[in-house]
């Protein structure tokens, strides 16, 4: 635990990388604040839920009828009245035709009709539950799911997979950047060094990303009042999501509330900010060079971002869908995890999956390279 404080230590004297941890809340907190175009609305749906329940039904038109009228509860009755159980014969095979006009027969294409059979039980499922009859944030419910899982977790993600990566490269190139290599790893105990390196820059990666977000969401919750739905589903009739300009309902792999989507996908960004952690520790382990281990580093992780593109521009499918395996790929769609996510996953619960299978692979892979590494010459 001695070791641990001691690289803590160094990072936190690092002025650059709390200028950029501020840089990014700044950049947050501006954003959540700009965003007030349905913040009445959500809050005054809020409101409205805290009083009448979340299940829109005779009960809740009738109580909202007799309140006092206003643009907004004008606006949400209208919504309401129109709202109907979107589930009942929603055909998932619908989806499969659309998406195996793209994909031909690939196996990209069969693997999605495969999973859209999996999935064509949960429509069944939702329906004879309700779900798509919970209020949610009422007409603003799409502008509102998109911003806060999309867009804001999107920016929590990335900053904390940045600063995450910076500091474990920074803790294992420390011996480097100040010449100390040499001395340090003469002895087999100086060696070891390296393992309670990365195991600080994971932690403090996953302490970064706590931070980024607690500040962030805490922003955004002090702005729009969920109070009272917290307890709806985001499968909620006025929810939806578009992929290749398909729009179509929230298909979930399973039952989620407001909080507890919220709640899994903060989990699950906390394991990715951990895999793209041990990323960065992977490539230096395999070059020890710290600055070339961040260029690297950038190449990897700039071409995960735009070879998916141009393979699909090349109709070349199923190296596409290899390609959403990428922990990259999953980082940049936080409002389709654990959804169906359209062509962004081609399994059941893709993005869970593939942050668990590199989870695996990076911690196995690093871990037997740095005890590799202590039978290595040490590079001048």
């Amino acid at each position: 635990m001695t070791l641990l404080g001691y690289e803590w230590r160094k990072l936190a004297r690092m002025p650059a990388l709390w200028v950029f941890v501020a840089l990014c809340l700044l950049f947050n907190i501006f954003y959540v604040s700009s965003a007030g175009y349905n913040r009445r609305l959500v809050n005054e749906t809020s409101q409205t839920a805290a009083r009448l329940g979340s299940r829109v039904d005779a009960a809740f038109l009738e109580g909202l009828s007799a309140m006092d009228r206003t643009k907004n509860q004008d606006l949400l009755l209208t919504g309401c009245r129109e709202l109907t159980d979107v589930f009942a014969f929603y055909d998932t095979a619908g989806l499969t035709e659309s998406y195996r006009y793209w994909l031909g027969d690939s196996l990209a294409g069969r693997w999605i009709g495969w999973k859209y059979e999996l999935l064509s039980p949960r429509a069944a499922h939702l329906s004879q539950s309700g779900a798509s009859m919970d209020l949610y944030a009422g007409p603003a419910t799409a502008n509102a799911h998109s911003f806060l899982f999309g867009d804001l977790m999107r920016f929590i993600l990335g900053e904390a997979a940045i600063l995450g990566m910076l500091s474990t490269l920074a803790l294992l190139g420390h011996e480097e950047i100040h010449r100390t290599t040499q001395t340090v790893c003469a002895s087999r105990t100086g060696r070891r060094l390296f393992r309670w390196k990365l195991g600080a820059g994971v932690a403090a990666a996953m302490a970064l990303y706590l931070a980024v977000a607690a500040v962030t969401l805490g922003t955004y919750f002090a702005l729009f009042d969920y109070s009272g739905i917290w307890n709806s589903s985001i499968s909620s009739g006025f929810n939806q999501l578009t992929d290749m300009l398909i729009p179509r309902p929230v298909l979930t792999w399973a039952d989620f509330t407001v909080g507890g989507y919220l709640a899994a996908v903060l989990a699950l960004g906390a394991v990715l900010t951990a895999v793209l952690a041990l990323l960065a520790g992977f490539v230096w382990v395999v070059i020890r060079r710290v600055y070339l281990a961040a260029l690297v580093l950038m190449v990897v992780c700039l071409g995960g971002l735009v070879v998916p593109s141009v393979l699909a521009e090349l109709d070349m499918w199923t190296a596409y869908a290899l390609c959403t395996f990428e922990p990259v790929i999953v980082l940049l769609n936080p409002v389709g995890w654990f959804t169906e996510q359209g062509m962004n996953a081609f399994i059941p619960w893709q993005e869970t999956a593939v942050t668990a299978s590199w989870l695996a692979l990076l911690g196995g892979g690093t871990a037997a390279l740095l005890k590799r590494m202590d039978r290595k010459d040490v590079p001048a």
